[in-house]
């Protein structure tokens, strides 16, 4: 019995097939806060600062809904609250782990983490008719207990560090680097040595602070 022969206009056809659709994540609360966050600084690191930074933008970037957003951070100045929170906390571990090893390397991230964005979005928050978000003072006097128990590992024995000297340099040192990263460049007008003159002014201010820090750490 001879082969059955395909319909006509069959031969050789292939059933097409859907399109897989894609498997919505499912994150937690916290990863979901992540992901925008990263969204939000992806954008950011492009330039135009946080005045240039829409919500609709940063939902295509994270692949989410804008509503979600708005879910998780409230408003815009929420969200860049936010980054400026998650800046803080990275710079005080990044700043303290280099402090116990180094304070000039210590100075030099809280410098650069200014100058990158963090004392830009300060004053736009600054700017804003949202309340400031609590939490604040916490975050600061976070990072003066665990400055001050390093100057209190390299004290000479008998010799108790003063908190409040702790906190005045961490003051002090947070009013040097949001105002350097704002109106330094121009004070300088140092052109093509910017980075030099800059440096330069960093270890001077470092020198400062270690003897400063020195005649208090010396057994009296």
């Amino acid at each position: 019995m001879p082969p059955k022969k395909p319909a006509p206009g069959k031969t050789g056809q292939k059933t097409a097939r859907k399109a897989p659709e894609k498997k919505r994540i499912r994150r937690t609360p916290e990863d979901a806060q992540a992901n925008i966050l990263d969204a939000a600084e992806a954008i950011l690191a492009r330039g135009g600062g946080p005045a240039a930074l829409r919500l609709a933008d940063v939902a295509r970037q994270a692949g989410v809904s804008h509503p979600t957003i708005l879910h998780h951070f409230g408003s815009r100045e929420g969200l860049v609250r936010a980054i400026n929170k998650r800046a803080f906390e990275r710079l005080t571990e990044t700043a303290m782990s280099e402090t116990a090893r180094s304070s000039d390397e210590g100075l030099k991230a809280t410098f650069a983490a200014y100058r990158e964005g963090l004392a830009q979005r300060m004053v736009w928050l600054m700017q804003s008719k949202e309340p400031p978000a609590p939490g604040r003072l916490d975050l600061f006097e976070d990072v003066v207990e665990r400055f001050h128990q390093i100057r209190k590992q390299f004290a000479q024995p008998g010799v108790v560090p003063d908190i409040r000297d702790s906190r005045a340099v961490i003051h002090l040192t947070s009013l040097a680097a949001f105002g350097d990263a704002l109106i330094g460049p121009r004070l300088r007008y140092a052109g093509a040595r910017e980075a030099e003159e800059r440096e330069a002014f960093e270890r001077w201010y470092g020198a400062l602070l270690d003897m400063y820090l020195s005649a208090k750490a010396a057994k009296k």
